[in-house]
């Protein structure tokens, strides 16, 4: 059995290599040439998978580690009797990660204080439910907005979020986007941000984009910027026309990633697992490898934390003190978030990159030599009196 892989995907070897034969690509310029052959076709984001690629090939399944399918024709895969298969929630905690980091990024750079401000969530699947149900524990006021959930929803994260219109997730100090990417049906996403919504945005609002690019209207995003002489606080790791931004856009936003929001390296593996998990169930093999065994172990074992001190645990047992200007929570926070991932490490990559090459070619080699982080809840919270805050931020116990 021949499968194609895209080279970016983590643990293959671990999970395939006994099972088939595996054929690495180039997910973004992989050719229908390349599939033509192939028995199982595994991707990322970066393929867009229709009939173009697989008009005349041998496939019978398709394999997607992400939680999105936009780049999917599955209606195609459906009349063709193409097997498919993604990965939902294999990322949740890691894009949860992302926005703890993010807002913990900008209380310390601009004093967005995030856990008295009123928060709108829009998208209640798999991330958003996560991403809700952290800041929930923490006390944060939230608000939701999903048309496909029910008010009393508790399917998810066992809390009964509060469904609000998305005019008034507009109002919020703090928005986070984390919808699909959809053309079509009752409720299109595509360009669902536009000017009207925007303009209920009020000077210091916070926009979170961290689902999918062109969700946004980044034109009247622009605009409505302008109006506000620059006072809004926005951080984007999606864009509209990826991998082509656009750079004026990247400019007035306070943290730009290249869609990597999603990129821990626990999240990626369970995405990978998850795909194993289907493609053996189509095939009729039995699975011989578990979740735990291809889960990788974080860096840093434990965070001690104490009233003016940060101390970090490494596996060598190395150790280092990080003094605290003050005692707040947000603070204790964020140095805790920030000793495991610090959003602005990817920021500066990406501004940098940016610089010397074109956008497709800087995005594309973003993702593709992205530094993989640990989820936070790799590392355990020890000897620290507000350890049950700092379970809801995503660490153990």
């Amino acid at each position: 059995m021949k499968i194609v892989v895209d080279e970016n995907m983590p643990k293959v070897a671990d999970l395939f290599g006994d099972i088939a034969q595996i054929h690495y690509v180039d997910g973004r310029t992989l050719t229908a040439e390349q599939v033509v052959d192939a028995d199982a076709l595994l991707v990322r984001s970066v393929t867009k998978v229709n009939q173009n690629l697989l008009r005349g090939s041998k496939v019978k399944f398709v394999g997607s580690a992400t939680i999105g399918t936009d780049h999917v024709d599955t209606s195609y895969l459906q009349a063709k009797n193409i097997a498919f298969a993604s990965a939902p929630g294999c990322n949740a905690d890691a894009v949860a990660d992302y926005v703890l980091s993010a807002l913990s990024y900008l209380y310390e750079q601009k004093g967005v204080a995030w856990l008295n401000a009123s928060i709108g969530i829009v998208g209640y699947g798999n991330v958003g439910s996560k991403v809700y149900g952290r800041l929930d524990k923490l006390g944060c006021q939230l608000k939701v907005h999903d048309p496909f959930k029910k008010i009393t929803d508790k399917t998810l994260n066992q809390v009964a979020a509060k469904f609000v219109s998305i005019e008034e997730i507009m109002s919020c100090d703090i928005v986070i986007l984390h919808t699909p990417l959809t053309k079509t049906g009752a409720h299109p996403t595509q360009g669902m941000i536009s000017t009207d919504l925007l303009n209920k945005l009020s000077t210091g609002a916070c926009i979170i984009s961290a689902g999918r690019g062109g969700v946004i209207d980044e034109v009247a995003l622009l605009a409505r910027y302008k109006e506000l002489d620059g006072d809004l606080s926005l951080v984007f790791d999606v864009w509209m026309n990826e991998p082509l931004i656009d750079l004026s856009i990247m400019d007035m936003v306070d943290i730009a990633t290249p869609h990597i929001a999603g990129y821990s390296l626990q999240g990626r593996e369970k995405g990978t697992w998850m795909i194993y998990q289907a493609f053996c169930q189509f095939f009729d093999i039995q699975p011989t490898v578990q979740v735990s065994d291809v889960l990788s172990h974080g860096v840093i074992e434990s965070l001690a934390l104490s009233k003016h001190t940060l101390v970090r645990n490494s596996k060598n047992k190395s150790q280092e003190k990080v003094t605290s200007v003050n005692d707040t929570l947000h603070l204790k926070i964020a140095r805790a978030c920030h000793a495991i991932y610090n959003v602005s490490r990817d920021d500066a990559a990406m501004r940098q990159q940016l610089q010397h090459s074109s956008n497709t070619e800087s995005f594309d080699f973003l993702r593709k030599h992205y530094v993989e982080r640990d989820e936070f809840a790799t590392c355990k919270v020890i000897d620290n009196q507000d350890k049950k805050t700092f379970v809801a931020v995503g660490f153990s116990e």
